[in-house]
């Protein structure tokens, strides 16, 4: 019976190669980040690595993959839906989709889709496709990182007993904190829209 990659990265895993996975993960081969950053979690518990690192090295893994990725579409540009190996992500729903959250929200759809693994490389292929800026890609995906992966890490960490068990939950947790990141969100346009507001109102 073949070993799965949880399990091979739990028996020959080390910082270098979870970041190499991550990376590669990132770039569309069937390396699930979650996964990989659960045993990240379990290896530091296991004293292969301090936690810190682990959290460092899987931060900069999955935001070196996400890079590489927007690079790789950005060079593409319109390309990107009609080229063979790539169209096939963006079925007219899909598409359609995507394309009425950035008019709703933005760059800031980002942010969210790196909660949503159904949608993350839909989003920020097309992202690079319709131009956002390397820059502004980075902060908002960056922002996002910061939140899920140390808390991937940390239940990898704290579950390395039962971590088959914590690995069914971390869609459920990630869940909640795309709603805590949506709520904080839009907690932050309301407090600039009162503030437009009162500036409006201010005399001159």
């Amino acid at each position: 019976m073949m070993a799965s990659p949880l399990q091979l990265l739990l028996t020959h895993g080390s910082g270098p190669l979870i970041f190499l996975v991550l990376v590669a993960g990132g770039l569309g081969l069937p390396f699930p980040e979650d996964l990989v950053q659960l045993a990240a979690g379990v290896l530091a518990h296991r004293g292969l690595m301090p936690l810190p690192a682990a959290m460092a090295v899987c931060f900069l893994g999955v935001l070196c993959g996400d890079t590489v990725l927007f690079l790789m579409c950005r060079r593409l540009g319109q390309a990107l839906y009609t080229h063979p190996r790539t169209r096939r992500l963006f079925p007219p729903e899909r598409r359609a989709r995507v394309q009425a959250l950035f008019a709703k929200h933005g760059s800031r759809v980002v942010f969210v889709g790196r909660f949503l693994s159904v949608l993350r490389v839909p989003v920020f292929a097309m992202a690079a496709a319709e131009g956002m800026p390397l820059r502004r890609f980075l902060l908002w995906d960056g922002l996002a990182l910061c939140l899920s992966s140390p808390l991937v890490v940390t239940l990898g960490y704290v579950g390395s007993a039962s971590v088959d068990r914590v690995a069914k939950g971390v869609g459920q947790v990630e869940h909640f904190i795309a709603l805590a990141g949506v709520a904080a969100l839009l907690v932050v346009l309301g407090v600039r829209h009162v503030r437009g507001r009162q500036h409006d109102r201010a005399p001159a």
